[in-house]
């Protein structure tokens, strides 16, 4: 004896189709017209039978053509959502553009307006004055007016190599002042070369005043 199921979703309706169908054929042609079978208790003749299989196919077959019809919509659906979704926000640019962004009239469209900006009390705004200032320090950031604070004279530190092979960092200097070498001795600038040469520890001769060119006196 065959299960009967009680889910509905238990039952394949492609299946039950085709298997109404079939039955269907069968009760015409194999069942005399005036015989009768009782099913649930009832008895039906063959074109009672088949009266009640064409109700089931035809709720099946509705079934069906609902179900195309939704997935060709869907597919219509999906084929305009992108195309809707950008008239939308072109329109919605629109709108706010021409009431303003604080109209209370947005809320007809569907929009929240925008809340007003409150002003910041001197405490507030004092806090934020402080922290740029710390960020600028932080990041090293200068002012044009510390800009140009900076003497153009000075120069950036240097490296070099010293004589045991090491990097020596050499402060910023004047422009004129000594440079380093790479066999790491110091070439003098101008002005230092101009300056006079160091004592030797010995005099010149002292030549008295009225005595001749070639005359010397020895100083006692």
């Amino acid at each position: 004896m065959a299960t009967i199921a009680s889910n509905p979703k238990a039952v394949s309706a492609t299946k039950l189709e085709q298997e109404l169908k079939e039955m269907d054929a069968g009760v015409l042609k194999d069942i005399p017209a005036k015989t009768s079978l009782t099913l649930n208790g009832k008895a039906m003749t063959g074109a009672q039978i088949d009266t009640q299989i064409q109700q089931y196919l035809e709720t099946i077959d509705a079934a069906d053509a609902a179900k195309a019809q939704y997935q060709t919509a869907v597919v219509a659906r999906r084929g305009e959502a992108v195309e809707a979704r950008d008239f939308f926000l072109q329109l919605k640019k629109a709108v706010i553009a021409y009431f303003g962004t604080q109209s209370p009239q947005l809320v007809d469209f569907g929009l929240t307006p925008a809340k007003p900006k409150a002003a910041k009390t001197s405490a507030e705004q004092a806090v934020i004055e402080a922290k740029k200032t710390q960020t600028k320090k932080a990041r090293g950031t200068q002012s044009k007016k510390a800009k140009a604070q900076i003497q153009p004279g000075v120069a950036t530190p240097a490296v070099m190599i010293g004589p045991d092979g090491k990097p020596v960092v050499i402060p910023g200097t004047a422009q004129n002042a000594s440079l380093p070498t790479v066999d790491g001795t110091a070439t003098p600038s101008p002005a230092a070369s101009s300056a006079p040469p160091p004592s030797t520890g010995t005099s010149a001769p002292v030549v008295p005043a009225g005595s001749s060119p070639g005359s010397t006196t020895t100083q006692s």
